[in-house]
């Protein structure tokens, strides 16, 4: 993306945040962004084999962004936003090929486009309807794990994270399509329509809901359900049964070249040994639970505990209901478990938290077939010398110094994805942290208003 189109990007949202102004009576229009530069080294990987020497060893990763957003008051019910970001990405080396031929990247992206309707039924209740791309966190404590229910797949059972994504903060569209929300007392309800615009195939609908309860002061639980991919654009495609073979489709995935594992169907050996075909599909539904407690609140403690001191929060999901024989055939191993704690920072920081996670999946951790028609039967690369960590862990911490600026780090072995190199084949979308000796840090200087 050259430079030249970035800046006309942002010309064209200042431009129709001013018109939206003009338009309104008594509108007013209030401003809010950042910029930051983020770097870190991935300090052990497990070497992945192929022609390129693809590794990740003592790389460093690094890039810098700016985005603007903003929110206008149209009338005392309605209410605007529209903003701009974009990333200049510089990828680590990663191969030996590919190291004297690579250059940096901008990627733009959407902070919010869209329109909200609200409507107060007392004090604190109220009904709120939004239109259009905007972000939605429904647990604000997850700095890594977690958010089951809004990202990732179901077949295969995907699970993203990584240092401040935009899905844990939000500052950038996660969700394209509508929010219904209630609020009554200590209970909110959520209702989202989701386009998928994040993994293929695109466009597919799925319905959410989700809900929460501050039980007490010290107390907050939540749950949802996610119809995941429920109306999909091209049900041939969502759902390809054993035509991946057909026009314009993978030449990997041809039925006759006896790698069952490259397919879009299960062969399934049945108990008088004869062998059934089992055709599936990447739409299922996910169940998410979770809680927060807040032991400070709790016990009355005062300074020098911070705010967000001493609380304990968690969530578990299950990733798909219906079983299929070989690969999805124990529900409990497609059930995702994290829980996070905040640790005493005595006001030095403003966030300190550990992590871990727990993730029994058979399925190994690549998911370059979520980029074709037949992903969900999960690929198993061939000559790939990692393997699979259930378990996962996070060390996050972050200061706002003089109102304005903002220190974050972390050190993890998380589920990572470090895209590959054009000339590497096998590797791409894979995570980067397989073993339990696998780690990275992150730090982050930004700057906001």
């Amino acid at each position: 993306m050259r430079p030249s189109k970035i800046r006309l990007y942002f010309m064209v949202a200042m431009l129709l945040t001013g018109v939206l102004s003009a338009i309104a009576d008594e509108a007013s229009v209030q401003y809010h962004g950042s910029g930051w530069i983020q770097f870190g080294r991935v300090e052990h990987s497990t070497i992945i084999a192929g022609p390129e020497h693809y590794d990740l060893n003592k790389n460093w990763i690094q890039n810098t962004g700016g985005q603007i957003t903003a929110v206008e008051k149209i009338s005392a019910n309605w209410e605007g936003g529209l903003g701009l970001g974009a990333i200049q990405v510089s990828n680590p080396r990663g191969s030996l090929l590919g190291a004297h031929t690579w250059s940096n990247t901008w990627n733009p992206f959407v902070t919010e486009a869209r329109v909200t309707y609200s409507q107060p039924l007392g004090a604190k209740d109220k009904i709120q309807l939004t239109v259009g791309s905007f972000p939605y966190v429904y647990n604000a404590d997850v700095k890594n794990f977690g958010l089951y229910l809004t990202r990732g797949q179901v077949y295969p059972g995907t699970l993203f994270s990584g240092f401040e994504t935009k899905h844990v903060q939000p500052t950038a569209a996660t969700q394209v399509g509508g929010l219904a929300r209630i609020q009554w007392g200590g209970f909110q309800n959520d209702v989202l329509l989701n386009s998928e615009t994040e993994t293929k195939p695109y466009f597919d609908l799925s319905l959410v809901d989700i809900a929460s309860w501050q039980a007490t002061p010290w107390l907050q639980v939540g749950g949802g359900v996610n119809f995941y991919r429920l109306i999909p654009q091209n049900p041939d495609v969502t759902s390809p049964g054993k035509n991946c073979n057909g026009p314009g489709e993978w030449s990997e995935n041809n039925l006759s070249d006896g790698n069952e594992e490259e397919h879009c169907y299960i062969l399934d050996t049945l108990p008088d040994n004869t062998v059934d075909t089992v055709t599936g599909s990447m739409s299922g539904t996910k169940l998410m639970a979770r809680f927060r407690l807040d032991f400070r609140t709790l016990l009355g403690l005062s300074a020098p505990f911070g705010k967000q001191d001493f609380v304990l929060y968690g969530e578990g999901a299950i990733l798909g209901l219906k079983d299929y024989p070989k690969y999805y055939d124990d529900i409990w191993r497609r059930a995702p478990i994290m829980v996070g704690f905040n640790l005493p920072a005595f006001g030095y920081l403003d966030k300190f938290c550990a992590e871990i996670e727990y993730y029994g999946s058979k399925n190994f951790p690549d998911y370059v077939k979520t980029e074709t028609n037949a992903s969900w039967v999960p690929r198993v690369p061939p000559g790939v010398h990692n393997g699979r960590n259930d378990w996962k862990w996070s060390l996050y911490a972050s200061r706002v110094l003089m109102a304005h600026m903002r220190i974050a780090g972390q050190v993890a072995n998380d589920h990572l994805v470090i895209p590959a190199p054009p000339s590497a084949s096998d590797p791409d979308w894979s995570e980067a942290l397989t073993t339990k000796s696998d780690w990275y840090w992150m730090l982050k200087l930004a700057y906001f208003f």
